[in-house]
């Protein structure tokens, strides 16, 4: 007689093992990543130390289990790191009362994310000199924006003024200069009397090869003879083009300036800011070419002669390209501006070119 019984459990023995036989299921590692991001101090002028960057971490039911926090070094960087991947994350950062980011950011598998930097005037990284003179004072706004190492030429003693414009080796070591009104001209930028004084022409020469060369100028009030000598089809001012100083007809006057420029007003925040003419005959601008960027705009009055005029919206803060640098000019004095919307006004200027 047959055994049939180690057959059939050789057979269920088969059947089972075979039903234990599976693909293993996909198992994905998702390794942590970070943010890093620089923050700017609230008033613009310089990156800010000991701000608070932080992220909350929340489980499946939406509660926070955890707080990842960074701060800001001397430079305004920071990073919060160890944060698993492929989470959306609201990112703060804070500083005293302030907050001044609050936004959402993604982080996937293992991804450093690096969030680009905002707009934050760093007034250590220009090579600046003032060219004092009379009737305005950039130096002291430059103070109040931080500015610790500028040089000053006098821009009121004819020899100091000639030998620094003379030397384009000297002028290439700066990235701007500022023209403060009443500078030393005549003989300088012009010369009413001596037609064969070349001074004049060399100075002219190297102002403009030093901003085609990617240098900057920043020109106000009764300094526009460099403008209207060095570039005399961007700016038409009113009066005699080719006589020197004959613009110098505004009035005293205080009017709201409309900001035309959109990127500006959105920096500000404002559509309209004061400004000031404390002192008369000062150079209005008629019109500009196309290829002039117009900030600020307003109606001013002056005078010629005997007769009254006024100019409706007209520039007052215009810059423009020379080369690979650029020249802006003001109408204004800017020390008597020098208010927080005026030195914020500087620093969007400054910060583009």
């Amino acid at each position: 007689m047959r055994r049939l019984v180690p057959f059939l459990v050789l057979a269920v023995a088969c059947e089972n093992e075979s039903n234990l036989v599976y693909d293993a299921p996909d198992t994905k590692v998702v390794s942590p990543g970070s943010i890093t991001g620089r923050v700017c101090d609230p008033s613009g002028r310089t990156w800010l130390a000991d701000a608070l960057a932080y992220v909350n971490l929340y489980d499946d039911n939406g509660l926070i289990y955890d707080t990842r926090k960074a701060f800001s070094d001397l430079d305004g960087y920071w990073t919060i790191d160890d944060l698993p991947g492929e989470e959306s994350y609201q990112v703060y950062v804070t500083y005293g009362p302030y907050t001044l980011m609050d936004e959402g950011i993604t982080v996937d598998n293992g991804e450093d994310v690096v969030l680009e930097e905002p707009n934050c005037f760093d007034p250590l990284a220009l090579d600046v000199v003032v060219v004092s003179g009379d009737y305005d004072d950039f130096g002291r706004v430059l103070d109040d924006m931080g500015f610790v190492n500028y040089r000053t030429v006098n821009g009121t003693d004819e020899t100091e003024l000639v030998d620094f414009l003379s030397s384009l080796d000297e002028l290439n070591k700066y990235d701007l200069i500022f023209f403060n009104g009443g500078i030393i001209e005549d003989g300088v930028i012009y010369d009413l009397e001596d037609a064969t004084n070349t001074v004049p022409d060399t100075v002219m020469s190297n102002i403009k090869a030093f901003v085609d060369a990617g240098g900057n100028i920043y020109a106000s009030d009764w300094s526009y003879d460099i403008v209207e000598v060095g570039w005399p089809d961007k700016i038409d001012f009113v009066g005699a083009d080719e006589v020197p100083d004959d613009a110098q007809k505004g009035d005293y006057e205080l009017l709201d300036a409309a900001v035309t420029d959109a990127s500006l007003s959105e920096y500000l925040g404002k559509q309209y800011i004061e400004i000031e003419y404390d002192l008369p005959v000062w150079p209005p601008v008629e019109t500009t070419s196309n290829s002039v960027s117009v900030h600020l705009t307003g109606t001013v009055p002056y005078s010629d002669g005997l007769s009254d005029y006024t100019l409706s919206s007209v520039p007052l803060l215009a810059t423009f390209n020379s080369g690979n640098g650029k020249v802006a000019y003001s109408t204004f004095r800017v020390v008597r501006n020098g208010n927080e919307d005026m030195i914020r006004t500087l620093q969007y200027i400054m910060y583009s070119l």
